[in-house]
């Protein structure tokens, strides 16, 4: 008799270690989040020309839980029920999620974009990097998924990560930021910190929040010649774009399937 009722708990104890060690599926680790945080500030912080009016970013769970419930979708490309929020996408295979190598492909795009001209050289993509230091926007929330199917593309086990922005960049017609001495267009109940506009908080509420980090993080993944990556960007007046930016690794095309010579990566179709 003993024997027969310990078999069912001996089979469900793995079950329960896996419950308790896994943790909510999507929900990005509490450094992760600190991470995207920061980089996407040292981004802001260090545009050239420099922004007299950019705006400090912060975390926001709501936007996260947003982006988690359409990343476990599993779907690459972007969500049409985004409403007026921004959007970035990454995915990657055969490595884990890795935050800092999905904000330098990102950032990397800087290299293709005009500021003066507000647009992004002929045959590149750009929407990300200019989502990352559009400066009226403050508020990011992300979320992860891992997919052994992603819809819209032919290879399997694919991590994904998708951010969502409030307010939304990427507005047609419109540039970033507004350039000029750092804080110098910083609106009311602002003040300048690291070069950006930093809302005016109580004590209490500052000695909660993290440091400014200096400098971007190293990537492990980054070269890895044995990953696949892919970047989709985000607009607040969606429209059809589609190009290619520089990044190491192997990365797909516009087209289902197309397996362009790295190094490449996509731009998604929105």
């Amino acid at each position: 008799m003993h024997g027969s009722c310990s078999l069912p708990m001996l089979l469900l104890l793995p079950l329960l270690l896996l419950v308790a060690t896994t943790g909510p599926a999507g929900a990005l680790k509490d450094e992760e989040k600190r991470v995207m945080v920061e980089l996407h500030n040292l981004y802001r912080a260090q545009v050239s020309p420099p922004a007299s009016d950019m705006l400090q970013m912060r975390w926001d769970e709501e936007l996260a839980a947003f982006a988690k419930a359409y990343a476990q979708q599993c779907v690459w490309g972007h969500n049409k029920e985004r409403g007026r929020r921004g959007e970035n996408l990454f995915a990657i295979t055969d490595e884990g999620l890795d935050v800092p190598l999905a904000m330098e492909e990102w950032h990397h795009e800087r290299e293709h974009y005009n500021l003066s001209a507000a647009a992004c050289s002929p045959g590149q993509m750009c929407g990300h990097y200019t989502q990352v230091v559009w400066a009226k926007t403050e508020r990011i929330g992300c979320g992860s998924h891992f997919c052994e199917k992603l819809q819209g593309v032919e290879e399997t086990n694919i991590h994904l990560l998708v951010c969502n922005y409030e307010p939304p960049g990427n507005v047609k017609g419109r540039r970033p930021y507004q350039e000029g001495t750092p804080c110098s267009q910083c609106p009311s109940g602002h003040r300048c910190e690291n070069s950006l506009c930093e809302p005016v908080r109580s004590p209490e509420v500052a000695q909660d929040l993290p440091g400014l980090v200096t400098e971007a993080p190293s990537s492990p993944a980054t070269g890895a010649s044995g990953s696949r990556k892919m970047g989709a960007e985000g607009a607040e007046e969606p429209g059809i774009r589609s190009g290619l930016n520089s990044g190491p690794g192997h990365m797909w095309g516009p087209l289902l399937g197309l397996l362009l010579l790295p190094p490449l990566v996509l731009a998604g179709i929105f």
